[in-house]
């Protein structure tokens, strides 16, 4: 009898989740655009290193342009938000930074497959499909090619691995778990020297400098995982 009020309370939760997702979805996108925005500074100082230096500045315009679409998501199905997202940031960012965040918001939602009340399982496979996607997107782009994708893949597995090895699924904790592989993943790039995009071109002279697209990665997930710890 107390398993089963257990379960009961645990699907009744996440029931009331997953009813308010489209709340909570426009919360986290929020979060990201005021975080990201105010990482402008850090962005560019990184960028100066092993780039041309405008990645802080392209992602502050791309986000505030994202907040100035955010009174029309409410209207939205969660594909189609996320894909106002992306379409948004590619065509305000523009280069590679662009293209990257644009790809990943666009294939999240394409992920989630027109799903109107998609489940946690739903989510973590649109995820998934999202870093299969930005991969692709930067030409087959691989764990220790000193990108975005050192923390992201992190991020993404142990995502993957929360789903499949708990029988609970607390949402939080599973936002900080992969907030700390993130973390993870981006501090490995110090060490790593660039193989793709214009840090490629300076070789073993890109050691010792965190890539920026691993640290916007990051701020992703703080900011989801600040939001959810916060509101739900």
């Amino acid at each position: 009898m107390i398993l089963k009020n257990k379960l009961i309370n645990i699907l009744k939760t996440l029931e009331h989740i997953l009813k308010n997702q489209k709340d909570i979805l426009i919360g986290i996108i929020e979060n990201i655009c005021k975080n990201l925005i105010s990482a402008e500074q850090i962005l560019t100082e990184l960028d100066s290193h092993i780039g041309d230096g405008d990645c802080g500045i392209g992602v502050r315009k791309g986000f505030e342009a994202v907040q100035k679409v955010i009174p029309e998501l409410n209207s939205l199905e969660l594909a189609d938000i996320l894909r106002k997202v992306g379409f948004t940031l590619a065509y305000t960012i523009g280069g590679t930074s662009g293209a990257m965040l644009g790809t990943g918001f666009i294939e999240l939602g394409k992920g989630l497959k027109e799903k109107i009340d998609p489940d946690i399982f739903n989510w973590v496979n649109a995820v998934n499909f999202s870093l299969e996607g930005i991969k692709r997107r930067g030409g087959n782009t691989k764990v220790g090619d000193k990108t975005m994708i050192d923390a992201l893949e992190h991020a993404v597995f142990s995502m993957i691995a929360s789903v499949d090895t708990n029988k609970e699924i607390n949402l939080v904790i599973l936002f900080e778990k992969a907030l700390e592989e993130a973390k993870k993943g981006s501090e490995s790039t110090i060490n790593i020297a660039a193989k793709k995009g214009r840090a490629s071109y300076l070789g073993d002279r890109s050691i010792g400098f965190k890539d920026p697209g691993s640290v916007i990665i990051c701020s992703i997930f703080e900011s989801a995982y600040d939001y959810l710890r916060n509101n739900i």
